[in-house]
């Protein structure tokens, strides 16, 4: 089936189920919206979820998520890598992926597309997994197949989760904390490695 997904940073779990599953056509020409996960995820920290958010450049006009440019005043790759590593330097496979996503926080992007495509890829690459995704060259009002670019904005996402269910699986602060589902496909990635995929595979959708 054909899915029309929103471009994410590091996205959700349930994101990547679909993306693996289906034929991908990415979503360039929608106007940037805010508080989803087209600049932002969310990790598992020591005090619960935590969101990493990338600033967006300040524009006079309503761009399309191909033309958002990224705020670099502040040194938010350093942070987000720092907080990476406190919150899953104990996981299972975080010194085995480490050096590779470390790298990702020393290249530069100008972009939030090209950044967000750069990070599925990379955890495409980890994964060994195929991505040859299409790109829309214009808005479409009306998608032949899955539509999805809305489903993990704020509201949607809090009226109706993209998958019935969610396996528990060992989290960094399982001895502390409940378990929390459908995090950055980096906390799946840092806890279960190659396993991964299996998980993705399991899901089943609520669309």
């Amino acid at each position: 089936m054909k899915v029309l997904l929103p471009i994410g940073y590091f996205p959700p779990i349930s994101y990547f189920a679909y993306m693996i599953r289906n034929e991908v056509i990415l979503e360039t020409k929608e106007h940037f919206v805010k508080q989803s996960l087209r600049n932002r995820c969310s990790i598992l920290g020591a005090n619960g979820p935590l969101n990493l958010l990338i600033p967006r450049a300040k524009s006079n006009e309503r761009l399309t998520i191909e033309r958002a440019q990224i705020h670099h005043e502040t040194d938010w790759k350093t942070l987000h890598w720092r907080s990476l590593e406190a919150a899953y330097r104990n996981s299972p496979y975080f010194e085995y992926y480490e050096d590779d996503v470390q790298a990702f926080f020393k290249r530069d992007y100008t972009h939030h597309f090209q950044l967000n495509l750069a990070s599925i890829q990379l955890v495409c690459n980890l994964l060994d997994i195929e991505f040859k995704p299409e790109f829309t060259s214009a808005y479409q009002t009306n998608f032949d197949g899955l539509d999805l670019r809305n489903t993990w904005n704020k509201q949607e996402y809090a009226e109706k989760n993209p998958a019935n269910s969610y396996p528990r699986y060992i989290q960094v602060f399982s001895d502390r904390r409940e378990f929390v589902q459908d995090l950055s496909i980096l906390d799946i990635l840092f806890c279960l490695g190659p396993r991964t995929v299996d998980y993705l595979n399991e899901l089943e959708f609520t669309k």
